[in-house]
């Protein structure tokens, strides 16, 4: 996200091309469960590799194209599945409902910050408890040559449910 919170262009998609911040979500998310909505899993179809997308839609009709990938109709029901199956982290990975929607479930939060400003009125949801998390990690990757902007990577964990 930008600092203004923008994680997507006006039309959708990601707005910046930085292969430092597609790597390091990459290395995260290998082998994990990622949550996503359907407009996302659409934009990332081919991607997922060796991870296992929960596509949570409104559409009760919507049928995933690759019989490992999981539709859901609820943040409760992704979760419950998790668990179900022994997944101990569920990576969120948008879009800004999904992230709404979950945040308030998230026990750690995973962000890059990307320094620049995008027009767009698609967003991080804003924290409404930032009181409650603390940041265990910083890293700053400096612009470079494939790099075009700086990005700021945090963790941060809820201190206390």
């Amino acid at each position: 996200m930008t600092p203004g919170r923008v994680i997507a262009g006006p039309g959708g998609g990601i707005p910046w091309d930085l292969p430092r911040d597609r790597a390091h979500f990459r290395a995260y998310t290998s082998g994990k469960w990622m949550l996503v909505g359907r407009k996302t899993y659409e934009e990332m179809e081919g991607w997922f590799g060796n991870r296992t997308p929960l596509i949570l839609t409104r559409d009760p009709s919507f049928v995933a194209p690759v019989p490992s990938h999981r539709v859901v109709g609820s943040i409760f029901e992704a979760i419950e599945l998790a668990k179900r199956n022994g997944i101990g982290e569920l990576v969120i990975s948008g879009g800004a409902e999904v992230y709404e929607t979950a945040l308030p479930y998230a026990d750690r939060l995973v962000l890059t910050t990307v320094e620049t400003e995008i027009e767009s009125d698609i967003h991080f949801p804003e924290c409404r408890d930032p009181e409650n998390w603390t940041a265990i990690h910083r890293e700053v990757w400096p612009s470079d040559e494939e790099n075009d902007f700086e990005i700021i990577l945090q963790i941060l964990d809820r201190k206390s449910r």
